[in-house]
């Protein structure tokens, strides 16, 4: 699994519309955010689909048993400025670790890292996502 590490993804571009930043807030029970602002769970799924990788990408590469053998680890979030509605912004990234831990219920196990960084138009660092997976092994 340590062949991962370094894997870059392909990159890519996310506009947060409107709309879609209407229905994410009211999902969240919140009203949107003023001045344009976006909400912050854009960094939960924006980063992916930015990045030019899906998911069943991410389970092929860390080699997952099954879509039920993956589980949801750490997500860590760091802002630099507020995500804007309207903007557009250029994701980059990939894994940055592998962990193999064996636990007493769950048993073997490895925890895959990856980082994606947000740019805005002018190439500034806006935030950084950076999300742990489970993959579970049955040996």
């Amino acid at each position: 699994m340590q062949g991962v590490v370094g894997h870059r993804f392909p990159g890519g571009t996310y506009t947060i519309e409107p709309w879609e930043n209407t229905l994410l807030s009211d999902v969240m029970g919140v009203p949107p955010l003023p001045d344009g602002i976006a909400h912050p769970a854009f960094l939960f799924h924006a980063p992916l689909a930015g990045a030019g990788v899906r998911v069943a990408d991410i389970f092929e590469l860390c080699r997952a048993e099954s879509d039920e053998a993956v589980r949801a680890g750490e997500y860590r979030w760091t802002l630099h400025e507020p995500l804007r509605v309207g903007a557009t912004y250029r994701m980059s990234g990939g894994f940055i670790g592998v962990e193999r831990k064996q636990g007493r219920r769950g048993g073997l196990m490895d925890i895959v890292t990856f980082v994606i960084d947000l740019h805005d138009e002018s190439g500034s660092l806006v935030a950084s996502s950076q999300s742990s997976w489970i993959f579970l092994r049955s040996s």
